[in-house]
């Protein structure tokens, strides 16, 4: 009866044990041997088109990690003055921070832009996961996002 009780205790110290050693992976940088520091200067970003899956008039470039990997990421995405992430949904939630000029988001399938919400230089916003939303920028705009990836942009059918 005794050796009963100490295999599940011992099962369940495992699992404790395996857990916490799986998720204080997520976000772990992985520097390279004599390196403590990860740093990205703006003057030093190289902008690429963004996917051809994201509309026109947008440049990114990641600053850590792989968007398309399941881990911690960090990106930035450069809009032009007339840019429209038309309906949309990403599958983890969304955390955003406005750089450069304005961002507008509303929420829903038929969101305009007279309903949604104005993000300015130092603005911070999250969205949640699965909500419908659509984002505006009508000046040279800079985005970061912090998320865990992978990141998806799910267009909304017409």
């Amino acid at each position: 009866m005794n050796y009963k009780l100490k295999v599940p205790g011992f099962i369940l110290s495992l699992l404790i044990i395996g857990s916490t050693q799986i998720f204080a992976q997520v976000g772990e940088m992985k520097f390279p041997e004599g390196k403590v520091q990860h740093a990205v200067h703006a003057k030093e970003i190289q902008w690429k088109p963004c996917p051809p899956n994201l509309p026109k008039g947008c440049e990114m470039t990641v600053l850590e990690g792989d968007p398309k990997a399941n881990d911690l990421f960090t990106i930035r995405f450069k809009m032009n003055g007339d840019f429209i992430m038309p309906p949309h949904t990403h599958p983890k939630d969304e955390r955003v921070t406005i750089l450069q000029g304005k961002a507008y988001v509303a929420f829903g399938r038929d969101a305009s832009k007279k309903e949604a919400k104005e993000f300015g230089p130092g603005d911070y916003y999250v969205n949640a996961r699965n909500a419908i939303h659509t984002v505006w920028a009508d000046s040279s705009t800079i985005i970061q996002i912090t998320g865990i990836g992978p990141w998806e942009a799910n267009f909304i059918e017409e």
